[in-house]
Order: C-alpha cells, then structure tokens, then sequence
C-alpha cells in the first residue's frame, strides 16, 4: 500500500512540474507575442497572431489533458487510501492458469476410458488458453479482468474448482469447467463438427459407458463460445493497434506542423532583426546628418554676425568721417567770411555803417545757417530715399508724379468740381 501511494505521489508530482511548465511556456509566448506585436506592421501581427493562437489551444490543450491525468491520479490516491490496494491482473491471470494447469492434469489422471483424442483435444485447449492469456495480459489486462470477474466471480472460485477436481468427481468439474472458464478452441479442429467427431471416436474405443462419453461434447460448445469471445478481443486488439498508427500520423503531422512554425517564426524575427538593424543605421545616418547641418548652421550664423558687425562699423565710421568733414568746411567758411568782414569794415570809416554792415552779415550768416540745416534736413530725408536703384527710380517717379500734379493742377481741380463733386 505505501509502495503504491508513494508511485501516485510521485505521478502527481511530476504531472504537476508539467503544468507549471505548460503555463510558463504559455506564458512566454505571450509575452514574446505582446513584445513582437508592438513591433510589427498589420501583415505581420496577423500572421503573427495566428502562430500565438495555434500555439495558446495546443497548451491548453496539453494542459487539459494534465489536469485530466491530476484528477484521476488523486482519485486513484483517493481509493486505495479507502479501499485498500486492489488486486493486479496479471496476479488474477497467473493464478487462474495455474488453477487450469491442475484443472488438465486431473482431467487426464481421472478420464481413464477415453483414448488419446479427448486428452490432446484438453491439452490443446488449455496450452491455447495459455498462450492467449499471455498475450492478452500484456495487452489489456483490464478487459481480461473485468472478463474473470463476470465468469468466475473471483480468483478463490479457481481454487474451489482444483479442491472440486482433487476429490475425485470429474463430472462436476467439468460442468464448472464448462460455465465458468474462458478457453480457446485447440488448434487440432477447427469446428464443432471435428470437435465432437474426435469426441465420439476416442469414447467408441474406451472401456467406458455413455457417462464420460458425454463430457466431450459440452467442452468443445463451450470452446468455441470463448474462441468467439477471444476473436472479439483481438478484433479490439486490432483496433487499438490501428488507432495507435493514427495517433502516430498524427503525431508527425504535429511535428510536422511545429516545425514549419518554428521555421516562420525564425525567418521573421530574422527580417525583423534585419529590418531593425536596417533602421538603426538609417536613424544614426540622420542624426549625425543632423549634427553635421546644426554644426554649419551655428558657423554661418558666426560668420554673418562678423560680417554684420564689420559693415556696421565701417558704415558708422564714414558717417562720422562725413559729419567731421562737414564741419571743417563749415569752420572755414566761417573764418573766410571773418576775414572778409574784417578786410571790408576796415574799408568804411562810418562807425555807423560798419554796425549796419555787421548785423546784415549776421542775419545772412543765421540765413546760411538755417539754409544749410534745411538743406541737411532735406539731405538726411533724401539719402535713405537714395541708397540703392530701385528706391532712386521710386523718388525719381514721385517728383515727376508731383510735378505733374503742380503743373496740371488746375485742370485737377476742375475734374474735381464738376464730375466727383457735382453741385
């Protein structure tokens, strides 16, 4: 009993590693299916998406078939703690062709009267018996079980049988023989005809009467009813061999199968390393293109605020060189019409008329003055006006437009008066 517990325990155990290996290779396809979905165009996480899908119901399918295993594990667990270790099969079938051995050797120590025909006849059928047993308990012990058990009840009725025959009372034991065994037709006759011919030919030699002449024929019935019985096991036989080279098809299919997936799978995550790798190299090209153009950028920006600040300097340095200039012409004419003044006044005796002479100067000397701050003014308001082509022909048109204007005035105002303005 505790051999048996410890085998299921350990059962139940390894079933279990199985599944946590099931749910965490699941697990792993998800989340390798999660993180190549993120990365993937809508072609490709289709595809994708179909691979996981096939892959996800073959583990839960595995996983079903495990807890399956599980339960019936612990259910097995369950009974033996309850009932106790049942008895093995093969045990059942050793002692029952044990028991059937015996049975054969009273039946050819007590049947003296028939010849050599009934004796092979038992003998063969008991050797058949054998050798189906054999076969069939290495097949299904079950089914021969269950068999045994609806024929015989249990092994002890084997036993009971060997007692029955051991006492001497062949007539009985062959009843029990005929209900109860499950034996196969001897290879020596091949139908009930030739079973019972062989029969009543060895009982017509015998010193014998009709008593044990009347053993033979229930013996071969009851044969070839189990020979019937033997030939609807191998019939199952064949069919579990032929559903076992199905379940081989189909197992090759399946790796077949998981093969041709695994082969996809590796050639897209090859493209997509391909790929990967393809727009790195695009996105480092770009960014040190980037780098490059920000770099040429900051040096032309440098470049033409040195320019700038050049130009702005010289331009600042011939204004002042003009005003400077201005104004030592100024300062000349100044001191010429001094001299002048003087050299004149020195010529006139009236004290009067130098005084006179003295403010006249002044007052065109402030004329020139305001004349030439006039003519700086209008200077100052031309020379934007006349610093480059365009803007020389845009004053040159304003002036003739303006002159226009001035010459044609009066005819201006006349349109004016009488065809906008109309009395």
């Amino acid at each position: 009993t505790k051999a048996a517990i410890e085998h299921l325990h350990q059962k139940i155990l390894k079933i279990t590693e199985q599944i946590k290996i099931e749910q965490e290779a699941r697990d792993d396809n998800v989340a390798e299916y999660l993180k190549l979905a993120n990365n993937a165009d809508k072609q490709q996480a289709s595809r994708i998406k179909q691979v996981f899908e096939k892959k996800n119901q073959k583990s839960a399918q595995t996983i079903a078939q495990l807890h399956k295993k599980l339960e019936h594990y612990h259910k097995k667990l369950k009974e033996i703690e309850q009932n106790g270790p049942s008895r093995q099969p093969k045990d059942v079938f050793r002692d029952m062709h044990q028991g059937l051995k015996d049975v054969g050797a009273n039946v050819r120590s007590s049947i003296s009267g028939f010849g050599g025909g009934v004796v092979e006849g038992v003998k063969g059928g008991l050797s058949g018996l054998s050798q189906a047993t054999h076969t069939a308990v290495v097949s299904k012990p079950r089914e021969f079980a269950s068999l045994i058990r609806n024929k015989f009840g249990s092994a002890d009725n084997i036993a009971h049988l060997k007692d029955t025959l051991d006492d001497g009372h062949p007539e009985e034991a062959s009843r029990a023989l005929s209900g109860s065994a499950t034996l196969v037709s001897s290879p020596k006759y091949g139908s009930d005809d030739e079973c019972s011919s062989a029969t009543s030919g060895s009982a017509g030699g015998s010193n014998s009467g009709a008593g044990p002449g009347g053993l033979g024929s229930p013996k071969s019935n009851t044969l070839e009813g189990h020979h019937s019985n033997f030939d609807t096991i191998l019939e199952e036989l064949r069919e579990i061999k032929d559903s076992q080279s199905h379940l081989e098809d189909s197992m090759e299919d399946l790796k077949a199968q998981l093969q041709r997936d695994y082969t996809y799978m590796t050639q897209c995550l090859q493209e997509e390393r391909y790929r990967y790798e393809r727009l790195e190299e695009q996105l480092n090209d770009l960014t040190e293109l980037h780098q490059n153009e920000m770099t040429n950028l900051k040096q032309e920006l440098a470049s033409m605020e040195e320019k700038v600040a050049y130009q702005s300097y010289e331009r600042a340095r011939d204004i002042q060189e003009a005003v400077e200039s201005c104004l030592t012409r100024v300062t000349k004419l100044e001191l010429q019409q001094q001299q002048q003044q003087v050299v004149q006044l020195e010529g006139v005796e009236n004290a009067n008329a130098r005084a006179l002479l003295g403010k006249f100067i002044n007052v065109i000397l402030a004329l020139m003055a305001v004349l030439l701050v006039f003519v700086s003014t209008i200077a100052n308001f031309i020379t934007p006006l006349m610093k480059t082509r365009m803007r020389i022909l845009s004053t040159a048109l304003l002036v003739l437009f303006l002159f226009f204007l001035w010459k044609h005035w009066d005819s201006i105002t006349y349109f004016l008066e009488h065809v906008l303005l109309p009395s």
